[in-house]
């Protein structure tokens, strides 16, 4: 969405609302209740201070993939995990243009404070779902690596985050940044995502393939 699109809309609100006129289909408050597909791509990783998981799992009815961020502790024992749902197509598109035209990526992912994203080939997707009982604001983000003030675009931070939120009339799900309940980051190099976005076109294609009402969701 470019920068005159984004001026049509009053405020974040209202921005991220059009971004979540599609999350009805289908209904993606029992999601976590719902059989997936394995997992499509895991990775682990483990430095001086923690460790954790990125995992990636198709969930082909509803044209989303679930991706999952965690922490574990010295032992192996799960300590946090933070899932996300985005549009298999959007995630699709952005991950292939990163791993094969970086050029493209910068002109077609640019950065966007508003929407949240600091740099160019930046990538977010907001969703959310009811869980128990609650409005609950899910937000993935991709862009360059940070340490401290400085960008590393050799690499990449994906973030998951769950937030408090209110939900608007059309169904969609406003956050409360100020209200976190979890988050979990891992940093993924482009390597990484050369492997990601492979994986996602064959899946995707497999899937298109076998399924001819495919788009029918």
């Amino acid at each position: 969405m470019n920068q005159e699109n984004q001026s049509a809309y009053a405020n974040i609100d209202d921005l991220i609302d059009s971004l979540q006129g599609l999350e009805d289909r289908p209904d993606l408050s029992t999601i976590d209740n719902k059989d997936y597909q394995q997992d499509l791509y895991k990775k682990w990783f483990r430095s001086k201070t923690q460790s954790g998981f990125l995992a990636i799992r198709p969930w082909h009815k509803a044209l989303k993939m679930k991706i999952d961020i965690g922490k574990t502790s010295s032992d192996g024992k799960l300590l946090s995990s933070t899932p996300v749902f985005v549009d298999s197509v959007d995630l699709a598109a952005y991950l292939r243009n990163v791993a094969t035209n970086p050029a493209a990526a910068i002109i077609n992912y640019p950065a966007n404070d508003r929407m949240g994203a600091p740099t160019a080939e930046s990538f977010v997707s907001y969703g959310g779902a009811t869980i128990d009982g609650k409005p609950v604001s899910r937000i993935f983000k991709s862009h360059y690596w940070q340490s401290g003030e400085d960008y590393d675009s050799s690499s990449f931070v994906w973030k998951c985050g769950h937030f408090a939120a209110r939900k608007s009339d059309s169904g969609a799900f406003i956050p409360d940044m100020k209200q976190l309940i979890s988050a979990d980051t891992i940093k993924v190099t482009r390597q990484d995502i050369c492997s990601i976005s492979y994986l996602l076109d064959l899946a995707m294609t497999s899937h298109v393939s076998n399924h001819l009402d495919w788009y029918e969701v």
